[in-house]
């Protein structure tokens, strides 16, 4: 994926945003009234975090997305659906007011996609299904669809942040797994977490 030399990042208190998650915003605030405007005109992408960044060495990491559709109000303010498409880290900001832009770098999988941790994705999977079939009430789409949906997913990583975006409500944990980088270690906490 290519992505945009620098986006818009909203700060968004104990969201924590997956990629092939659709995030619905209502956008009041003017500086991101304006962040808005710009990713509009520019590349529809914006980063959303849960944690204010900062100049300290910790990385941030994000989920990026595409606004898939925008209705502005009379009042100024705007109703969108953010589509989410990578993880991202936001270290290097290219400004900081009114509203932060950062240059997104990819978080990308270390592992390569050996025989052996392909096994071992698919005995975690495996695993993950069982838990996941024991949930009885979940918050979000209904219970069945879920199910069924995830059950054929081929892709791991889509299958890891489905489930951590339907399934997990701590803040913390869902920002453990965003900024896990290999994908059988998302697996393992994702696993441990439900």
């Amino acid at each position: 994926m290519n992505l945009p030399e620098q986006v818009g990042v909203m700060v968004l208190p104990q969201t924590v945003f997956f990629p092939h998650h659709l995030l619905p915003l209502h956008i009041f605030e003017l500086r991101y009234r304006t962040m808005l405007h710009q990713a509009l005109e520019g590349s529809r992408m914006f980063a959303v975090t849960n944690e204010a960044i900062s100049s300290t060495p910790a990385p941030r990491v994000a989920g990026l997305g595409v606004i898939r559709s925008c209705v502005q109000q009379p009042d100024g303010t705007s109703n969108l659906v953010l589509q989410g498409l990578a993880r991202v880290r936001v270290d290097h900001l290219i400004q900081t007011n009114p509203y932060l832009i950062a240059s997104p770098e990819p978080l990308e999988d270390p592992e390569p996609n050996t025989p052996a941790n392909l096994v071992t994705r698919e005995a975690l999977v495996a695993k993950i299904l069982e838990k996941v079939e024991k949930i009885e009430n979940p918050m979000g789409p209904p219970l069945e669809d879920v199910k069924k949906f995830i059950r054929h997913l081929e892709d791991h990583h889509a299958f890891v942040d489905l489930i951590a975006g339907c399934f997990l409500r701590d803040p913390k944990i869902r920002q453990t797994l965003l900024q896990t980088a290999a994908l059988t270690d998302r697996l393992r906490l994702l696993l441990q977490n439900l």
